[in-house]
């Protein structure tokens, strides 16, 4: 009888030790929805740097993604923070955040056949986006290019395109010697991104520029 007793007693612990290993597998909706969308995995950590925009930050794996931010990427054992449960996906340990509706850059660079056109190709643009153009040494704004002074639509890849012809002496001068920084603006989210630098090629031997025409087609 009391062998029977133990045996009942066993089977009913190990019942539940299964039981509470399935609970722990379960992973929240939420992540599983985020894993879903294009966002990448960040596993080389000397190329990542939040200060150089105001806006995308890390947030460890214990802390709740807030209201307004989406993920953009996951970190594989980041060293910032704790490498314990519970993870993001069950495996990464930080995340890459920025704020719902900031415009991203994915690539940028000089065109026309003078090379004094800026393309700027990424995602999320507004449709009334705008770009401000600063030096590579100063904050204030040194020309600003919307509407009719930029042209802006989707390529064949879906991705949104920004071109410009630089207007001013100064502008022209910083993108030949220095580069310039750029941002995309989306002024009814009141956000933009992401400064980085763009300068223009220099000459050939010949006085001619070393890239061709961009593409895409700036105006």
């Amino acid at each position: 009888m009391k062998n029977n007793i133990n045996k009942i007693i066993l089977i009913f612990l190990l019942f539940g030790i299964a039981s509470c290993q399935k609970e722990d597998a379960i992973i929240p909706e939420q992540e599983v929805i985020q894993h879903t969308e294009d966002i990448k995995v960040i596993t080389n950590f000397d190329d990542l740097d939040v200060s150089k925009s105001s806006f995308q930050s890390i947030i460890c794996s214990f802390q709740p993604i807030p209201t307004g931010f989406r993920v953009v990427g996951y970190l594989y054992d980041y060293p910032g923070c704790p490498n314990y449960p519970p993870f993001f996906l069950g495996i990464y340990n930080a995340a890459l955040i920025e704020p719902i509706g900031l415009p991203r850059i994915s690539r940028a660079g000089a065109g026309c056949e003078d090379n004094y056109c800026i393309w700027i190709v990424g995602s999320d643009f507004e449709e009334d986006a705008y770009v401000d153009i600063r030096t590579t040494s100063g904050s204030a704004i040194i020309g600003t290019y919307r509407g009719s002074n930029r042209v802006q639509y989707v390529n064949d890849q879906g991705q949104d395109v920004i071109t410009l012809r630089l207007e001013s002496a100064l502008e022209r001068n910083e993108f030949a010697s220095r580069g310039l920084r750029i941002w995309v603006v989306n002024p009814e989210a009141r956000k933009w991104g992401d400064g980085r630098t763009v300068r223009r090629p220099r000459d050939s031997g010949d006085g001619g520029p070393i890239e061709p025409p961009c593409n895409p087609i700036c105006p």
